[in-house]
């Protein structure tokens, strides 16, 4: 994102009038070039990360940073084109520490989208049945430290299933042990409920 090199070195280097916190904060404003500069996004093929747990954001960051989760390209409105794997890439340690708390400090806003309420509803049953263990309270609860889920844009959970289905992104072996017996009917309906906010 936006000079994030240079931001980056000068926090490293603790340049005069730049506090850690001014560094995050500087960080922060970038990430809102395609998360939103309060954490949720406007762009469907990008997530809200706004109050989502510290741990689940800096385990993302760390998966970024190694590869081992795929990013697609993305190219915000008057910015350059970029993804998570490079931006992961050019941060410390401490600062996707920093960034991850700043993200879990932030109030999560579910999208305001059009479902299927008879589809969402189907994907209720499959959620509550296949999912509501690790991914609790319809996927909206941050603590379980696996993602907010529920009131995510609709494109972004599409291609994450996307993903999962085609073994680019990995997932624990207790969630792919369900994940793989479900259907892609109800793959579809589980995304209409999570679209529709997980009610």
């Amino acid at each position: 994102m936006r000079n994030i090199t240079a931001i980056v070195l000068a926090g490293l280097m603790g340049a005069p009038g730049i506090s850690v916190s001014a560094g995050i904060d500087d960080i922060a404003k970038d990430c809102g070039a395609c998360h939103g500069q309060d954490g949720n996004s406007e762009q469907g093929e990008v997530p809200s990360i706004a109050g989502m747990s510290a741990a689940y954001l800096g385990d993302a960051m760390d998966a970024y940073k190694s590869g081992a989760r795929p990013a697609l390209k993305f190219k915000p409105k008057d910015g350059e084109a970029t993804d998570m794997n490079a931006v992961a890439k050019k941060l410390s340690e401490d600062e996707i520490k920093g960034i991850s708390e700043h993200y879990a400090g932030l109030t999560f806003k579910p999208v305001k989208q059009s479902v299927d309420a008879a589809l969402a509803a189907k994907g209720k049953k499959v959620f509550d049945s296949e999912c509501e263990i690790c991914h609790s309270e319809g996927g909206s609860f941050a603590d379980d430290d696996a993602g907010i889920l529920a009131g995510q844009w609709k494109p972004y959970l599409e291609e994450q299933f996307k993903l999962f289905n085609e073994e680019k992104r990995e997932m624990p072996k207790s969630m792919a042990k369900k994940y793989t017996k479900v259907s892609d009917a109800d793959k579809a309906a589980i995304i209409e409920f999570l679209a529709g906010g997980g009610k």
